[in-house]
């Protein structure tokens, strides 16, 4: 078993992963094998315990899953911007790791431990915060979305994915670290905008589906994909639904957001294929 975490070998999958794995044991060995193998570890983020909160009947499973493979509780998404802040110019080279869980089977409560952590009341209150986003997010891109206009040739292009991420993310700093942001009044050039990798792709997904997909959403899961964003530039390998594995593709066929990380879907379990990225 995994018990050097200072690497940022992580492997991210989002929830309905997660499902697939708790309903499928016949794959955990396989998986298993994958991770040694490669050195890598499976990541488990607030965002990932907040959608499984309601998912009673797979805790258990969940619990086993995550105790048995190299895993770890990753940082929260403010953390990891409040790393992404604190390291510019540069990009951020923290770890993830928050917290190595294969530490509690060294435990005599570890597995309720874990499992705890799947109904506790903080993770109901995160809960809460993702539908209430996903309300907001609903409101927000139907006023907003006519505020950032299509090229001269009256369409969106792939040419306005940096400019529409760069004002995400200052949008983003602005709210989130104002005193940052203040201190570039009168050198905006200083700003380097494309090194916060987290805030960036989580623009250049909604601009990818809703601008140049000319996509409308229409319900709170639209969203939810969104709250696993932040994670993925800092991961090795991530593992999403098929609809969000396209468009993390075509993102990194274009962008430079994704350089480091290989992006599959669901068929990942058939035939365990990826090539590292450098």
């Amino acid at each position: 078993m995994v018990t050097d975490f200072t690497y940022s070998r992580f492997v991210y999958v989002d929830t309905c992963i997660y499902s697939h794995l708790a309903k499928n044991t016949q794959l955990w060995a396989d998986l298993q094998r994958f991770l040694l193998a490669n050195d890598l570890c499976l990541a488990l983020s607030s965002a990932n315990l907040a959608e499984l909160a309601d998912a009673h009947r797979l805790h258990g499973t969940l619990v086993d899953l995550l105790l048995w493979m190299p895993s770890a509780a990753i940082k929260p998404w403010d953390i990891i911007l409040k790393e992404e802040v604190k390291a510019h110019p540069q990009r951020r080279t923290e770890s993830l790791l928050f917290y190595p869980l294969n530490q509690l089977m060294l435990q005599s409560n570890g597995r309720a431990t874990l499992r705890g952590w799947f109904t506790g009341k903080e993770l109901v209150q995160a809960r809460a915060d993702q539908l209430r986003h996903g309300h907001q997010m609903l409101g927000v891109h139907r006023t907003l979305k006519g505020n950032f206009p299509p090229s001269k040739s009256g369409k969106y292009t792939r040419g306005q994915a940096s400019e529409f991420a760069m004002g995400i993310v200052m949008q983003w700093l602005a709210d989130s670290h104002r005193v940052f942001l203040a201190s570039f009044k009168d050198r905006g050039s200083d700003l380097h905008t494309e090194v916060f990798l987290s805030v960036r792709l989580f623009a250049l997904v909604n601009f990818y589906k809703y601008y140049l997909g000319r996509r409308e959403p229409t319900k709170l899961s639209d969203f939810g994909d969104e709250f696993h964003l932040f994670y993925v530039p800092y991961c090795k390998l991530a593992i999403m639904e098929r609809d969000l594995c396209d468009v993390l593709n075509q993102i990194k066929r274009h962008q430079d957001v994704l350089d480091s990380t290989v992006v599959r879907n669901i068929d990942f379990f058939q035939d365990w294929a990826w090539e590292e990225a450098e």
